[in-house]
């Protein structure tokens, strides 16, 4: 997510060089095809619209083209999923959030949308929808989204809820953080890790304790205590994987679903107290859908933002995921309490938290060392 990455620095030198002074979008060759079809979908009454993107997905000749960040153990049988339920063969190309965001910049450049829809972290997504590359969604899978899951061109489909983990052979009953700031304590010296890229979280724990009443001498002082007792890693999976092996005794931060998952697997660690209810305020991070205005397939990648806002939530619960809905039998949100995401600040930062978070962290050592 983080603007350090070299591949994310690289797409924002291409917006500024292709930017031009029509409200900053993208240069694009414009795909009439595209822009009528969701125009004639948006104009029919929203009970129409679903039968009329399907006819008209199978005029397209039923196949889909999707850009995503997911893991391959998530957009595998999400692919799958959407493929038996229209019959639409869904190519997919899979990378991290900054290499998704580069190619679909690149083509929008050269006027050949290889994406029809995109699925990505909402940095990502936000850039895509400042430089005027997604299409308007109408239909009525919004209004199942909370309005914090809604924004300009794109919607939240699911979220990774940033919250502490641990060993639970490592760390026993009742010692256990139980607060964000319970990470500086003196007894945790050596037994954190920090993830070296999670400057929003960084970011959103800052603005939280500031705007609960802590003084900026006092939040520094935290996050010196903090990073003295870490060490760090690089990727929430190899996190899991140092702390699942005991060679970690506990993650200031990971996302809910790894450490499930892990868990589910029959690793000893976790992200609750023995009570099952954890009072540390929980970020979600929303990761969104969007329609490419220019795409070749614009009905079947209206058809995919439907499905993934309806019944694909029910597969992203399946796969043990945060969906942006609220599912029956969803259970990735017990014990935890969400407390809202700065989307709009970063979206906006020009990298300083990225170097505050890099600065915090100089002369850390590695974990799993």
């Amino acid at each position: 997510m983080s603007t350090r990455n070299p591949t994310l620095a690289v797409a924002v030198l291409l917006v500024a060089a292709v930017t031009t002074g029509c409200g900053g979008a993208v240069t694009t060759a414009s795909n009439t095809k595209a822009s009528g079809v969701y125009a004639q979908i948006a104009d029919l009454p929203k009970d129409q619209q679903r039968a009329k993107a399907q006819e008209l997905a199978k005029k397209e000749g039923g196949t889909l083209s999707l850009y995503t960040s997911m893991t391959a153990d998530i957009a595998t049988p999400v692919a799958s999923a959407f493929e038996k339920k229209y019959g639409i063969h869904v190519s997919v190309f899979r990378g991290n959030s900054e290499t998704v965001l580069q190619r679909a910049m690149q083509e929008a450049q050269a006027g050949k949308a290889g994406a029809d829809a995109v699925e990505t972290n909402f940095l990502e997504m936000t850039a895509l929808s400042d430089n005027g590359i997604l299409a308007d969604f109408n239909g009525t899978a919004l209004d199942k989204v909370e309005p914090t899951g809604k924004f300009e061109h794109w919607t939240a489909s699911r979220f990774n809820v940033f919250q502490p983990a641990w060993n639970t052979d490592l760390i026993k009953p009742g010692d256990e953080p139980h607060s964000w700031e319970d990470l500086a304590l003196p007894k945790y010296k050596g037994r954190l890790t920090l993830e070296v890229s999670d400057s929003d979280w960084f970011e959103n724990v800052t603005k939280y304790w500031l705007g609960h009443g802590k003084t900026q001498a006092e939040v520094d002082k935290l996050w010196k205590d903090i990073a003295a007792n870490a060490k760090v890693a690089k990727g929430h999976t190899t996190m899991m994987q140092f702390l699942t092996a005991g060679q970690t005794p506990m993650e200031a931060m990971n996302y809910t679903y790894i450490t499930d998952r892990a868990a589910a697997q029959g690793a000893p660690v976790t992200h609750l107290p023995k009570s099952g209810t954890s009072s540390i305020p929980a970020f979600g991070r929303p990761n969104g859908v969007g329609m490419i205005k220019d795409a070749m397939h614009p009905a079947a990648a209206w058809l995919f933002y439907d499905w993934l806002l309806t019944d694909g939530q029910k597969e992203l619960v399946k796969l043990g995921l945060t969906p942006s809905t609220k599912v029956p039998g969803d259970k990735s949100l017990h014990g935890i309490t969400l407390v809202p995401f700065d989307v709009e600040g970063l979206s906006k930062d020009n990298g300083s938290w990225d170097k505050k978070y890099d600065a915090l962290l100089r002369g850390v050592a590695s974990a799993g060392k």
